[in-house]
């Protein structure tokens, strides 16, 4: 039994010295006195061989007792068989006294098996700053003053931006969205009622005997004119632009008086006949078409006319 755990001992010796053989782990530091709050720099070096495996720790938070202000990107570096990692760890420490950085334990696999290989420890000596208690103490000073940048205004000019961005966008889609709305133009009303305003432009049109002229087809669209703007002004329907099939689809809104609706009806249908089916009348039917108008006026002219034209005869 004596011999077996010596045997086992030695294995293990044999064991540790071969890993000792084959990674080794440094810590330094780039000075070994510094005041409270001072960083420090510390730099971890572990040097192995190809057939080790190492894995460096994370330093998060602290280094032995020494607080980690960051970590730096591990550097690594071949020579031969020989490979070398190399990291900063910046570290400080917020009070006085004498502070250990490290071991540093390195975790390995080598052969399949793992162990761990710690690094030396650092030690460091953190100081106060010398005071004169002799001195009178000093009035504390005022923040220094330091000049604006434009990277401390970039969180209002940014929505401020945006805002006005938008304010166009929704200007321009405004005005383009009025450019399709259909302009209306409104026609001059005539001084006169209605009415008396037809029956003087139906004279008119008697007058300069257009149809005599072999004018016929400009007798018609005048006369019908004439007609569709009397409705504009005694209704303010706007005939003008309307189909003949269209106005006798909506003349119960406007004239109830059936003999009234005949008629404009057959004034316009008439007209509808020589201008687009190219029809000659015969004169004394252009004269028929001229009464028909001038009745259809008398028929529609406001109630009151009417009224006053009775009262007058008794009178």
């Amino acid at each position: 039994m004596k011999r077996k755990e010596v045997s086992l001992i030695a294995l293990l010796l044999c064991s540790t010295f071969s890993f000792a053989q084959t990674i080794s782990a440094s810590l330094k530091a780039d000075s070994s006195h510094i005041q409270i709050g001072d960083h420090l720099t510390l730099q971890l070096q572990v040097d192995y061989s190809k057939s080790v495996i190492p894995q460096l720790p994370s330093l998060k938070d602290t280094i032995g007792n020494l607080e980690v202000v960051a970590v730096h990107a591990t550097d690594t570096t071949t020579t031969g068989d020989k490979i070398t990692l190399t990291q900063n760890i910046v570290a400080s420490a917020y009070d006085s006294g004498t502070f250990r950085a490290g071991p540093v334990p390195i975790i390995f696999i080598q052969n399949g098996i793992s162990d761990t290989l710690y690094s030396n420890a650092v030690w460091i000596n953190v100081n106060t700053l010398d005071v004169d208690t002799a001195k009178p103490f000093k009035p504390i000073k005022a923040p220094l003053k330091v000049p604006y940048t434009w990277n401390e205004f970039l969180w209002v000019i940014i929505p401020v931006l945006f805002l006005i961005m938008l304010a166009i966008a929704g200007y321009l889609m405004w005005k383009e969205q009025q450019k399709k709305k259909p302009v209306l133009y409104t026609r001059p009303v005539p001084k006169d009622p209605p009415h008396i305003w037809a029956i003087k432009e139906l004279k008119k049109l008697e007058e300069e005997k257009v149809w005599q002229k072999d004018e016929v087809k400009l007798y018609y669209s005048r006369l019908t004119e004439i007609l569709r703007l009397y409705l504009e002004y005694r209704y303010r329907w706007f005939a003008l632009e309307e189909t003949t099939e269209e106005i006798e689809a909506r003349i119960s809104d406007y004239i109830t008086k059936e003999k009234a609706k005949e008629m404009l009806l057959e004034v316009l249908r008439a007209a509808d006949l020589v201008k687009f089916a190219k029809v000659l009348p015969m004169p004394n039917h252009n004269l028929s078409v001229m009464e028909t108008a001038y009745k259809f006026i008398e028929w529609t002219k406001p109630e009151e006319e009417n009224e006053n034209k009775k009262s007058v005869k008794t009178t």
